[in-house]
C-alpha cells in the first residue's frame, strides 16, 4: 500500500520513455494512441513553475493555520507535553488532507501534496522528538528522525524526503564519530566509505522493475552519494573540518596527519570518476568528476596560488570554452558511445529494458530500436535519467 497509484507510476514512466520514440518518428500517431490506451496515467498534470508556486502557498497556507491554531490553544492548554502531541495531530492531520488530495484530485508531485507530505512528516517527527530528554547526544535524535522520515520516502517516494534522509544519516554518523577520541581522522574514511557504499547500493537497486516507484529517489541518493564522496576526500575540507574540531583554534589551520594521502585522493578520485563514467557511458559519474576535479583545482589554487584569483576566473574560463566548443564540434559525429546529440534524438534509449520494448510491442505491434550505444548502463539508462550523450 502506497500512498501513490503505483501502477499509473509505471506507466507514466513508459510513456515518457516511449514518447521520445515518437517524436523520433518511430511510433505514428494512431500507435501512440494505443499505447496510451493501454497505459493509462490518471494523474494531475502541471507545469513545473505552477508545481513550485504551489509549493510555497502551500507551505504558508499550513503555517499560518498552525500558528493560528497554536496561538488560540495557548490560552487554554500552557504546557509543553500538549505541544507535543499538538504538533503530531496536526502533522497527522495535514497527512490526511494530502492523502485526500492524493487519491480524489489525483496530485502526483504537483506542488501541493510535496508541501503537506513535508509539512505532515515534519510535524509528526518534532511532537516525537520533543517527548524525549533533551540532553542526549545529537545522533540520538537523528535514530528517531531517520525511521519516520524512510517511512515517509517508502509511502510517498518523495525526493525532498530522501534529501532529508541522506542529511539525517550523515548528521547522526557525524556526531557518532566524533564521539571518540580519534573521531576526527576517523570521520573522512568513514563517509568514504559510507557514501561509496550507498551510491552503489542505490545503484544496484536503481533499475529493478519492481522497485520503481522509488527509482528517482535511487537516482538523487546516488547524486548525493558521490557529492558526499568528493568532499569526504577533499584535502581542504578534510583540514578545516580538523581545524574548526580543535578546542583551541590557532590563526591559521595546522596541516593534517597524511596530509600526502588526502592531497592524492583529491586528485585520483575524479580521475576514477571519470574512467568509471566513460568506460561505462554515466553521465552522473562523468558530471561529478568534473566538479571533483573543479574542487581539486580550486584546493590546489587555495593552498599554492601562482596568481590571482581574477587570471585564475579568466584562464578557466576560456580554457572551458575552449574545450567545449572542440566536443561540440568533435563529437557532431557519435565516437566510443558518446555523442553531442540531445537525449530526444537518441532512438536507443530504451534498448536495454526489456520490459518496456516488450509492453511497447504488445500494445503497438512490431517495434523495435535500431542497433547502437546505450548510455548509462542498466535498463533505465542509468544513474541519470536518461544520460546518454
Amino acid at each position: 500500500m502506497k500512498a501513490y497509484n503505483e501502477t499509473w507510476v509505471r506507466n507514466k514512466y513508459l510513456l515518457e520513455q516511449v514518447a521520445r520514440w515518437q517524436r523520433q518518428g518511430l511510433l505514428d500517431d494512431g500507435k501512440m494512441q494505443e499505447i496510451r490506451e493501454k497505459f493509462p496515467v490518471g494523474f494531475h498534470e502541471s507545469n513545473g513553475f505552477i508545481e513550485v508556486g504551489l509549493f510555497v502557498f502551500s507551505i504558508v497556507a499550513v503555517s499560518g493555520s498552525y500558528f493560528l491554531l497554536a496561538t488560540l490553544l495557548s490560552k487554554l492548554f500552557d504546557n509543553e507535553t500538549f505541544y507535543h502531541f499538538f504538533n503530531i495531530g496536526f502533522g497527522i492531520a495535514v497527512g490526511l488532507l494530502a492523502g485526500h488530495l492524493i487519491n480524489s484530485r489525483k496530485h502526483y508531485r504537483s506542488g501541493t501534496d510535496n508541501a503537506l507530505v513535508i509539512a505532515a512528516i515534519a510535524l509528526v517527527t518534532v511532537g516525537i522528538v520533543g517527548m524525549f530528554p533533551d540532553h542526549w547526544p545529537l545522533w540520538h535524535y537523528c535514530l528517531i528522525i531517520l525511521p519516520i522520515v524512510l517511512l515517509g520516502v517508502w509511502y510517498y517516494s518523495d525526493l525532498l524526503l530522501t534529501l532529508a534522509a541522506f542529511g539525517t544519516l550523515v548528521t547522526a554518523i557525524f556526531d557518532y564519530i566524533l564521539e571518540f577520541s580519534f573521531g576526527t581522522q576517523l570521520l573522512p574514511f568513514v563517509l568514504m566509505g559510507v557514501s561509496t557504499g550507498l551510491y552503489a547500493l542505490a545503484r544496484l537497486v536503481e533499475n529493478r522493475d519492481e522497485l520503481i516507484y522509488w527509482r528517482d529517489n535511487f537516482v538523487l541518493l546516488e547524486w548525493l552519494s558521490l557529492s558526499l564522496l568528493l568532499v569526504s576526500c577533499n584535502y581542504f575540507a578534510v583540514r578545516e573540518l580538523n581545524f574548526w574540531m580543535m578546542d583551541k583554534r590557532p590563526a591559521e589551520a595546522p596541516e593534517i596527519a597524511w596530509a600526502g594521502f588526502f592531497w592524492t585522493l583529491t586528485m585520483v578520485v575524479p580521475m576514477a570518476l571519470f574512467y568509471l563514467g566513460f568506460r561505462q557511458k554515466e553521465r552522473p559519474l562523468l558530471i561529478m568528476s568534473a566538479i571533483g576535479w573543479g574542487l581539486a583545482l580550486a584546493t590546489w589554487r587555495y593552498f599554492h596560488p601562482m596568481f590571482s584569483l581574477e587570471t585564475y576566473l579568466v584562464i578557466n574560463g576560456f580554457l572551458l570554452i575552449l574545450g567545449a566548443g572542440y566536443l561540440i564540434r568533435y563529437l557532431r559525429v557519435p565516437r566510443n558511445g558518446f555523442t553531442d546529440r540531445p537525449d530526444e534524438d537518441s532512438p536507443t534509449e530504451l534498448a536495454g529494458n526489456a520490459g518496456i520494448i516488450s509492453t511497447t510491442q504488445a500494445a503497438s505491434g512490431n517495434l523495435g530500436p535500431p542497433g547502437g550505444m546505450q548510455f548509462g548502463g542498466g535498463d533505465f539508462g542509468g544513474g541519470g535519467s536518461g544520460s546518454r550523450y
